[in-house]
This record gives C-alpha cells, structure tokens and sequence, in this order.
C-alpha cells in the first residue's frame, strides 16, 4: 500500500489528528454495563446475611445462658457474636441497594459520542458528550477505589469507580481510545 491511499487528516470528514483506527472505533456501537450475574450475586448475598446474622445473635444469646454458669469470657464471647450478627444483618439492606444500584448503570459508546446513565430509576443522571467535547480522561485514587473522570470542554463531567462498574478501567480505557485522548493520572 501507498500513502497515497490512506486519507490525509482533515479529509473525507475526519478532523484533524483522527487515524482510520479511531473512526472505526467510532463506527461500533458498544453498550457496556455490570455483569447481570454479579450485580444478582451482591443482592442475594446480601439476603444471605440477615439469617446468619440471626444466627450469630442467637448463638451469643445461648452463651449467656445459664446465667449461673456465666463468667466474663463466656460474656465477651457471647458479645463478639451478638456484634458480629448485628452487624452481619447490617450488610443485608447495604449490599441489596449496591446490587440494585449498579444494575441499572451503564455506558454507551457509538459514532456520535458517549452516553452515560450513571442515575437510578427515581433519579436518572444521563449525560451525552459528542466525541468531539471530551476534553481528558482523568484517573485517581479515591481511598481504596479508582475513581474515573471524563471531562467535556463545555464543564461537563461524569465520574465513576471501580465500587461503580466492575471494569471502570476498560470503560475509561475505551472512551480515552475513542476521543484519541489518553488517560491522565491526577
């Protein structure tokens, strides 16, 4: 092949700076969202917490019993499990909302920009950005998370985490490819 046969940027409506590589990257439609099966995994997890954690309750009342028998390590350990299944029935309404949460989240990617619904049903958060406005892909740690940024040069953003999409760092990875950007570390 010649150079002569691959278009000139600026040609045949590609902007100045697009590759080929990126137009046929444009050209695909991709919708990217949480795997079913993990975002059900979390949910029905969390409806698993609540009978053990009733049973821990119920075996560090047992420990208590009879209280003529009762010492203090018979106490803290009678304790450590009634907190322990306190807090196990805590994780049960937590996980079912993250599940139910990361569910309905998802990304789309096609030849006119990226399309982000990063909202819940009650209080949808959709954001479009032609290819063209994203200004940078920004990545930093948010405590134990990567926490995603895409930026849109009219002030726009839309950020999300690792806690948010299981593959945050494929997705970022994809929109930076798409807008020929690369992903800035802050």
């Amino acid at each position: 092949m010649s150079a002569s046969e691959f278009p000139e940027p600026g040609q045949s409506g590609m902007a100045a700076g697009m590759t080929s590589e990126i137009v046929a990257l444009r050209a695909r439609t991709v919708d990217l969202h949480n795997p079913r099966f993990l975002c059900w995994t979390a949910m029905v997890c969390g409806i698993l917490a609540l009978p053990l954690g009733i049973c821990m309750m119920l075996e560090g009342g047992s420990l208590l019993f009879p209280v003529s028998d009762l010492t203090v390590r018979a106490a803290v350990a009678a304790a450590q499990w009634i907190l322990g299944g306190f807090l196990m029935c805590m994780t049960c309404p937590w996980a079912w909302r993250w599940g139910t949460r990361i569910l309905g989240l998802h990304v789309k990617l096609d030849a006119r920009g990226v399309e982000f619904n990063l909202g819940t049903k009650k209080r949808p958060r959709d954001l479009f950005m032609a290819w063209e406005q994203v200004a940078a892909v920004q990545q930093k740690r948010v405590g134990t998370a990567q926490e995603y940024t895409v930026l849109g040069k009219d002030g726009s953003r839309a950020s999300f985490t690792s806690n948010t999409f299981f593959r945050s760092q494929r997705i970022a990875r994809m929109i930076a490819e798409r807008a020929g950007l690369t992903i800035q570390k802050v």
